[in-house]
């Protein structure tokens, strides 16, 4: 799968839009609407909206978990910490998020991997667009999974 690709890209907009505003977290402390907004900070900074400065923990840990999360086979783990600046609290409108998250991840397809940055992640470091994608698919399917969808 990939979100280049218009089928696996509509494969992931019908996960995302069959949450619900009331769906029930199965691990963490974030709700559906404040998750939404979540997913939305890493994509920013793959389509070159923020520029991210490289964490400290990511210089001792980013390219053996790179190899793990992105381009290994497996999955997010529950619990995961996150990145500070990726972290939502507060009132966030559901419907807002959603449809902000789904304009991002359409554009996978309507731009293509041009418009993706090979400027390092704040955590795995460098990364192609390649890297972006399967980052973004497993951190979605992470938190699709974590309401359940």
């Amino acid at each position: 799968m990939t979100l280049f690709n218009p089928e696996g890209n509509q494969a992931m907009v019908a996960r995302i839009e069959a949450l619900q505003p009331d769906a029930v977290r199965q691990w963490g402390k974030m709700e559906v609407a404040q998750m939404l907004a979540h997913c939305i900070q890493p994509l920013k900074i793959a389509f070159r909206e923020v520029r991210s400065k490289r964490a400290w923990i990511g210089f001792f840990f980013g390219a053996i978990s790179k190899r793990r999360y992105v381009t290994g086979p497996g999955d997010f783990d529950k619990n995961l910490p996150t990145a500070p600046t990726f972290v939502q609290t507060g009132e966030r409108d559901f419907e807002a998020e959603k449809a902000k998250l789904l304009t991002y991840i359409k554009r996978f397809v309507t731009e293509g991997p041009e418009a993706i940055t090979t400027d390092l992640h704040p955590f795995f470091g460098k990364m192609t667009p390649d890297d972006w994608d399967k980052l973004t698919i497993k951190h979605l399917d992470h938190h699709l999974r974590q309401f359940s969808a």
